[in-house]
C-alpha cells in the first residue's frame, strides 16, 4: 500500500483556556493510503502531549522511517507508546477501498468556556439543541467557580445535566472541599467530575470515588489503552473518558471490551482532532454504540463537518494542506 503524509497547525477560532494551560492551535498528520487498484483512504494522527501521547515530533519521526510500501505487519507493529500514531494508521488502512458509512446521531455534551462566560454561552448550546454541558474548573479559586456554578444551575432548564472537568488541577484538600460542596446538588443535576487529581494519584482518586456520591470519571489516567486495561482490572467504580485519537489502535477496545468492559462506563470524547480522526471515531461509534453523550460539542473551537463521501476526503485533505508543511512522501 502506498502512501502520503503531511503535517499541519491549523489555529483554533478562538483560545481554548483549561487548567492545564492555553490552547491555540491544533496540530497533527494526515495520511494518504491508496492500494494497487487504485482504492484510497485517509487518516489523522493528532497526538497531544499534555494529554500523555507522543509528541508531534515523534509521530513525524516514525512517519519518516517507515517504508514506502506499508503493509498489515507494519502497521501493527508501530509500538503502544505512539497512540496517536496507532490509531491514525489503522483507521487509515481500515478505510481503503469502503464506502463511507452512514453516521450515527448520538447526543453530543456541549463544552463551555470556563468562568462567567458559561452564563450567556449555554443559552446558544440549548438552542442547537444541547442537553448536557461540560464545564471547565480549576482554572479559578474554588470560591468564585462555585459561585459562577451556582448561578449557572440556577439558570438551566429542567432536564439539562452538568460535567465538571478539572483537568487533574485539584489536590486533595480541594478535592474534598468540592466533592463536598457538590454532593449538597441535587443528583440529576451533575453527572460527574472529570479527572479531579493528577492521573498518577491513583490511590487518592480511589479514594474520591469511594466517599461521595458525586460520581467521579477519569481522563487523563486513561489516555491509552493500557491505562484503562489496568484501572478496569482494578475495578474502577466510576466512569472512564475516552478520547479515540489518542487512545491507540481502535482493536486495543474491541478487545477490552469483549472482556467484559462494561459499556456504561465509556464515556467518548474529543481531542479537538481533524475531520478525518471524527469522522473514523463516529464510524468506530457504530461498533461501541455510546451509552452516554458525546463529549464533541467543540466547534466554537475547531468546527469540524463529518466526511460522508471521497469527495468530502479530498477536499479536507486539500483544504488542511494549506496550514501545512511539505513533509509529503
Amino acid at each position: 500500500m502506498q502512501w502520503q503524509w503531511f503535517v499541519y497547525t491549523e489555529p483554533l477560532r478562538e483560545p481554548l483556556a483549561t487548567a492545564q494551560g492555553v490552547w491555540r492551535s491544533r496540530q497533527g498528520i494526515y495520511l494518504r493510503l491508496q492500494n494497487e487498484q487504485g482504492q484510497i483512504g485517509y487518516g489523522e494522527i493528532a497526538p497531544l502531549p499534555r494529554w500523555g501521547t507522543e509528541s508531534l515530533g515523534a509521530a513525524i519521526a516514525l512517519c519518516q522511517e517507515l517504508p514506502p510500501q506499508l503493509t498489515p505487519e507494519i502497521i501493527a507493529a508501530i509500538p503502544d507508546d505512539l497512540p496517536a500514531a496507532q490509531f491514525g494508521f489503522a483507521t487509515a488502512w481500515q478505510s481503503v477501498g469502503r464506502l463511507p458509512y452512514t453516521l450515527g446521531n448520538w447526543p453530543l455534551c456541549g463544552l463551555l468556556s470556563n468562568g462567567s462566560r458559561a452564563l450567556q454561552e449555554w443559552h446558544l448550546g440549548w438552542q442547537q439543541g444541547y442537553r448536557t454541558f461540560k464545564w471547565k474548573v480549576g482554572v479559578d479559586s474554588p470560591a468564585h467557580e462555585q459561585a459562577i456554578l451556582t448561578e449557572l444551575l440556577a439558570q438551566l432548564p429542567a432536564g439539562v445535566t452538568l460535567r465538571l472537568d478539572a483537568n487533574g488541577s485539584w489536590d486533595w484538600h480541594t478535592a474534598v472541599q468540592w466533592l463536598r460542596w457538590l454532593d449538597r446538588w441535587p443528583v440529576e443535576r451533575i453527572e460527574w467530575v472529570e479527572q479531579p487529581l493528577p492521573a498518577a494519584d491513583w490511590e487518592s482518586l480511589e479514594r474520591l470515588a469511594q466517599g461521595f456520591a458525586i460520581p467521579v470519571a477519569l481522563d487523563e489516567s486513561v489516555v491509552s489503552w493500557r491505562q484503562l486495561q489496568q484501572w478496569h482490572a482494578r475495578q474502577w467504580p466510576g466512569l472512564y473518558v475516552i478520547k479515540p485519537a489518542l487512545f491507540g489502535a481502535p482493536a486495543r477496545l474491541n478487545h477490552l471490551l469483549a472482556q467484559g468492559l462494561p459499556l456504561t462506563q465509556l464515556v467518548f470524547s474529543s481531542a479537538l482532532e481533524g475531520a478525518i480522526a471524527r469522522t473514523a471515531i463516529f464510524n468506530l461509534l457504530q461498533i461501541w454504540q455510546p451509552q452516554h453523550a458525546l463529549g464533541f460539542g467543540v466547534d466554537r473551537w475547531r468546527p469540524v463537518t463529518l466526511l460522508t463521501s471521497l469527495a468530502d476526503y479530498a477536499s479536507e485533505w486539500q483544504r488542511l494542506d494549506n496550514y501545512g508543511k511539505n513533509y509529503y512522501k
